[in-house]
C-alpha cells in the first residue's frame, strides 16, 4: 500500500508541471543532489519530447549518480543517437565502459570524443589504460603522453607511462620517465623513489637500488614496509649494521614496532647475539605477532642444546610469564 502510495505522489508532482518545466524542474532538483527525484521529471521531459536529447543526456548523469551504470549507458546511447556530435555523452560512455573493463567499446567512445574535440587528460589517460590491457604499447604510450602533456602534474599517468616502459624491457627509459616526474611536478612523493629502486634493482644497479628506497624514506620515513624492505637489501648486501640502523630508526617513529622487532631479532639472531635477539623477539611478541614467540623460544633451545640449561629456563621462564 505504502509502495503505491508513493507512486501516486510521485506521479502526481509529474502531472503538477506544465510540459514544458519538466526539463528544468529535474535540472533545479539534480543541482540539489536529488536525483531520485529528478529521474520522473527527466522522463516526462523526453516523452514530452521538447528538450528530448538533453533529457536524456541529464538522464544518464542522474542514473550515474544513482549507481544505476547500465541504465546511464542506455540514456547516453539514445543522446548520441539523436545528437551524434555531442561530444560528452561519447566521453561518458566511454567511462562506463571503461569501469566496467569493456576496453575495445571505451576506445571506440573515447575516441569519437577526442575526433569531436575533447582534449582532457581523463580521456588520454583512460584510453592508454585501456591500449594497455591490449597490450598495445604504441598507443598506450602516445595517451599517457598526450595526458602529460594537457597535465604534468597527473602522477599516475607518469606510472603508467614508465610502466610501458617497464613493459618494453627498458628500464632505463622507465627510470629516465620518473626522474622526470620528480623536477616536473610537485605531486612526485616517495612512491616514486621506491618504484626507481625496483627499476634499479631489475638492472642489478643495487647501489643507486638502496639510494632510491633511502630518498622514498626521508620522505616518508613511517613507511614500515619500505624500512622492512630496504633492511632486508642490506641484509643481502651484507651490511647487517645499517639493516640494524634502519630498522631501529623505524622504532623511533612507533610505527610497526611488532614486525621491526621481528626483523632485528632475526639478525641478531643470526649474529649469535642471543640475548639481543631474545628482547627484540619478546617485544615483537608483546605488541602483536606471534612470531616473536617462536623466535624467542628458538633462543631458549640455543641455551638448551648448549647445555646451558639455567639460562634456557630462565627465558622459558619469561616466556610462560609473557614478560
Amino acid at each position: 500500500m505504502l509502495s503505491r502510495l508513493l507512486a501516486v505522489i510521485t506521479l502526481g508532482a509529474v502531472a503538477s508541471f506544465a510540459a514544458e518545466d519538466y526539463f528544468f524542474k529535474a535540472n533545479e532538483l539534480y543541482d540539489q543532489g536529488k536525483f531520485k527525484e529528478a529521474v520522473p521529471l527527466y522522463r516526462a521531459a523526453i516523452d514530452e519530447g521538447r528538450y528530448e536529447p538533453f533529457a536524456w543526456f541529464n538522464l544518464g548523469n542522474a542514473m550515474v549518480q544513482l549507481d544505476r551504470k547500465q541504465v546511464a549507458l542506455v540514456a547516453y546511447k539514445r543522446t548520441v543517437e539523436l545528437l551524434p556530435n555531442f561530444e560528452k555523452a561519447w566521453m561518458l560512455m566511454g567511462d562506463i565502459y571503461y569501469l566496467a573493463g569493456d576496453a575495445g567499446e571505451a576506445i571506440a567512445a573515447y575516441n569519437r570524443a577526442v575526433e569531436l574535440g575533447v582534449e582532457s587528460d581523463h580521456v588520454h589517460f583512460a584510453l592508454a589504460e585501456c591500449f594497455m590491457k591490449g597490450r598495445d604499447w604504441t598507443l598506450a604510450q602516445k595517451n599517457f603522453e598526450r595526458a602529460l602533456q594537457l597535465n604534468p602534474d597527473r602522477m599516475d599517468a607518469w606510472y603508467g607511462l614508465a610502466e610501458v616502459y617497464e613493459k618494453l624491457g627498458d628500464y632505463e627509459y622507465a627510470i629516465k620517465t620518473l626522474q622526470n616526474a620528480l623536477q616536473m611536478t610537485a605531486t612526485a612523493g616517495a612512491d616514486v623513489h621506491f618504484t626507481l629502486a625496483y627499476y634499479y634493482r631489475s638492472m642489478d644497479s643495487t647501489r643507486q637500488a638502496l639510494n632510491e628506497m633511502e630518498n622514498g624514506l626521508l620522505m616518508d620515513p613511517e613507511n614500515v614496509s619500505a624500512r622492512r624492505y630496504l633492511a632486508q637489501m642490506y641484509v643481502k648486501q651484507e651490511s647487517p649494521w645499517m639493516a640494524i640502523f634502519t630498522l631501529e630508526e623505524g622504532l623511533r617513529h612507533q610505527k610497526g614496532k611488532a614486525d621491526l622487532n621481528l626483523d632485528l631479532g632475526q639478525i641478531y639472531f643470526n649474529q649469535k647475539r642471543y640475548d639481543e635477539a631474545f628482547e627484540c623477539y619478546m617485544k615483537a611478541w608483546l605488541a602483536g605477532n606471534s612470531q616473536g614467540r617462536i623466535g624467542a623460544e628458538n633462543v631458549g633451545h640455543v641455551f638448551t642444546n648448549a647445555g646451558e640449561t639455567e639460562k634456557a629456563e630462565s627465558l622459558y621462564k619469561r616466556i610462560r610469564e609473557k614478560k
